[in-house]
């Protein structure tokens, strides 16, 4: 889908310039309540079986051994894009999105190569290890592509129930060398130290976006709150032009 000359959505000059000095943007209020609704029914529907999860992995994220945090925090992905459940494909060609990760790739075009749900439950041992997208895609090594993740929490996401912290300013640096959690799950960690006293909570409402560039340093906490903290990852990839790395 082409980034429109008139687009849904414009970003502004100064937070194009905050997403290229730190790596990361958040902008309010981007989609209605009900998209994200919509989207939170699916997402808990195709965990509990009241919606088939057709070529979408729908449950723990990682089962890797009894030390994985993975094994505490359910995900829907789809295996295959555009994703075959309808709902999921129209949040994957929505056009504002899109338009978004457009403009801050300074891409002509951009696609969604994955979406990630990650549906943690209050009290569990269920952190996000700290990590770079970029370590797990390797796009502009293998395709010279730059990528973008769009976030937004479907339910309210606060410190408390566990929200993801972002480092600023990470993403001008390497990619860092990272090793399975606990040694053995699919999620990975950064296996230098980081420094947890310049992180940042996002604490943001559903319709609230986080856009990071694919070499932040982010993670989350375990859920400490009382509620459930369920967030929605989908990832841009540039295409018909590199981008801006």
């Amino acid at each position: 889908m082409s980034m429109l000359e008139s687009p849904p959505y414009r970003v502004t000059d100064e937070q194009r310039r905050h997403y290229r000095e730190h790596g990361y943007v958040i902008l309010r209020g981007v989609l209605p309540d009900a998209v994200l609704a919509e989207l939170l029914d699916r997402v808990d529907g195709m965990i509990a079986g009241r919606y088939p999860a057709e070529a979408c992995v729908a449950g723990p994220a990682s089962t890797e051994g009894p030390n994985d945090p993975g094994r505490l925090i359910n995900q829907v992905m789809p295996l295959e894009y555009p994703a075959r459940d309808a709902v999921l494909r129209a949040y994957s060609l929505n056009p504002v999105l899109n338009s978004i990760a457009c403009q801050l790739m300074q891409s002509r075009e951009a696609e969604v190569f994955q979406q990630q749900a990650l549906l943690k439950e209050p009290g569990a041992a269920n952190p996000t290890p700290w990590h770079q997208d970029e370590f797990y895609w390797r796009i502009t090594e293998r395709l010279g592509q730059s990528g973008v993740t769009a976030w937004t929490p479907l339910l309210p996401a606060s410190r408390a129930n566990g929200t993801m912290w972002i480092l600023p300013d990470s993403h001008l640096g390497p990619i860092m060398p990272h090793e399975p959690t606990n040694g053995v799950s699919k999620f990975h960690v950064i296996t230098v130290p980081i420094d947890e006293h310049r992180l940042i909570p996002l604490e943001l409402d559903p319709g609230d976006y986080s856009f990071h560039h694919k070499n932040l340093v982010h993670g989350a906490y375990a859920n400490a709150g009382t509620t459930r903290r369920v967030g929605m990852a989908q990832h841009y990839r540039s295409v018909g032009g590199a981008g801006v790395p």
